[in-house]
């Protein structure tokens, strides 16, 4: 088949828009000419780019944008809960072991959610989702126990006075609070640490990490 011919099908080549002899031609010679042959792969080649380009840049442009935003509104979530649990313990006149009610069961377990999601700017350290997702859950379970831990300090429901009568009191106050407050606190933080995990794994999709 003369050369001037098979130029003129390379395009219809390509697409497959030729007949089965006229295809079998084509690659026969293809074959046997350097010349054809280069023609063929420079008419290829930009084909290939220029739908990557097209079609993959926009589309991880948008990816990236919606990752952004979902960290964004978990900041701003987190900050509108620990506001409103601040709020609610300044407002409340508890002097019993239900004192640091709020801070101790809604602050310091979103607290410790918050404090993970800087985490989420170090994804590209990683080498998968599933290895991104894994330590984000297991950093925000470990944020909540130290902020808890400070929190049960703080507000004096582990009390260490010398004397029976005083340990006594202590061993009834850590009770009461564990029976009263514990249960909230576990649930809230076993959410939140299945929260995560969940998001973790959706910001690393969105960004694309395998």
């Amino acid at each position: 088949m003369d050369c001037n011919i098979v130029k003129d099908l390379i395009p219809l080549y390509i697409d497959d828009c030729c007949s089965e002899e006229s295809a079998e031609e084509v690659k026969r010679h293809l074959d046997g000419c350097a010349e054809c042959k280069a023609v063929f792969d420079e008419m290829s080649c930009p084909t290939t780019s220029e739908s990557v380009s097209v079609s993959d840049k926009p589309l991880k442009k948008i990816n990236d944008w919606k990752a952004s935003v979902l960290q964004s509104v978990l900041f701003f979530a987190s900050f509108l809960l620990i506001t409103f649990g601040v709020a609610a313990e300044s407002s409340s006149q508890y002097t019993d072991y239900f004192n640091g009610f709020w801070a101790i069961w809604l602050v310091a377990p979103v607290t410790g959610f918050m404090f993970s999601l800087p985490n989420w700017y170090f994804i590209k350290f990683y080498k998968d989702r599933k290895s991104f997702s894994r330590w984000t859950c297991a950093l925000t379970l470990l944020l909540i126990v130290a902020a808890t831990t400070w929190t049960l300090f703080h507000y004096d429901q582990f009390v260490t006075n010398s004397g029976l009568l005083e340990f006594l009191k202590s061993c009834l106050t850590l009770g009461q609070f564990i029976f009263f407050i514990c249960p909230y606190h576990l649930i809230l933080t076993a959410v939140l640490v299945l929260f995560s995990k969940v998001t973790s794994s959706k910001y690393a999709q969105m960004l694309g990490k395998e």
